[in-house]
């Protein structure tokens, strides 16, 4: 394959080898990629008929190339949506694991404005991070003031059996967020990908939430423990109301 002419930077840092090596593997790939769309039946090329001076099979063998070359568009594409896809991935993980819009923005050679426009969903993620890092042990004494109130909560007529389901998610959302954080990494050894505090975060927007919309307080002792979970899905919501504005 012949060498195209390389623009980003961070190509430009590899060695000459070391691109051949890289470029070799992408175009093992693509054209791999190519081949198995070139069988789809959507991406047949039109018919071009016969052309002067063909011989043997060279009518049917540049119908299958003309294929080709309309999958390889569509491989094209492909290819850019996922690699896309990973970054915006990778983006919202370095978040969660604490960078900035502006970290963002540098790393890829551009500003935090740039990162911004790019990921918009970032900002809230930066905001709820900070917010479960900053309140990591009052949020956990919360959950654990909810769960141990569970006893005397009354639900709606019909209720009962969905409130006692949410009670267990929450109390398995909170065990899994304990282990997380003393596991000795941020990371799910599973997934490679950063849980702590987005497994936090997890409990209390959606496991603390359905607990609290659903519950009612039979003893002062319960009323107090949904009051201040209450109170704390206000500061979540406030953080992520503040993100979006």
């Amino acid at each position: 394959m012949a060498r195209v002419r390389r623009t980003e930077a961070s190509i430009d840092q590899l060695s000459a080898r070391e691109y051949a090596q890289l470029a070799g593997l992408v175009e093992e790939f693509g054209r791999r990629l190519t081949g198995m769309l070139a069988e789809h039946p959507s991406f047949a090329a039109p018919e071009t008929g016969p052309k002067p001076g063909d011989v043997d099979d060279e009518r049917a063998r540049r119908a299958a190339y003309l294929r080709r070359v309309r999958a390889g568009q569509a491989a094209q594409a492909l290819l850019a949506e996922v690699a896309a896809g990973c970054a915006a991935e990778d983006a919202a993980d370095a978040v969660w694991l604490g960078a900035s819009l502006a970290d963002l923005g540098e790393s890829t050679g551009s500003s935090r404005q740039a990162a911004r426009k790019r990921w918009p969903e970032l900002g809230r993620i930066y905001r709820i991070r900070r917010w479960v890092s900053g309140h990591a042990d009052d949020l956990v004494t919360v959950l654990r003031m909810v769960l141990d109130q569970a006893p005397d909560y009354t639900a709606p007529d019909g209720s009962a059996e969905t409130l006692d389901r949410a009670v267990r998610a929450l109390d398995a959302a909170l065990a899994e967020a304990l282990r997380r954080r003393d596991s000795g990494s941020v990371l799910d050894p599973e997934t490679g990908r950063p849980a702590r505090w987005r497994r936090l975060a997890d409990a209390v927007d959606q496991h603390l939430r359905v607990v609290v919309e659903l519950a009612g307080a039979a003893t002062p002792e319960a009323d107090t423990a949904l009051a201040a979970a209450r109170g704390v899905l206000a500061h979540h919501d406030a953080v992520v109301l503040a993100a979006e504005g």
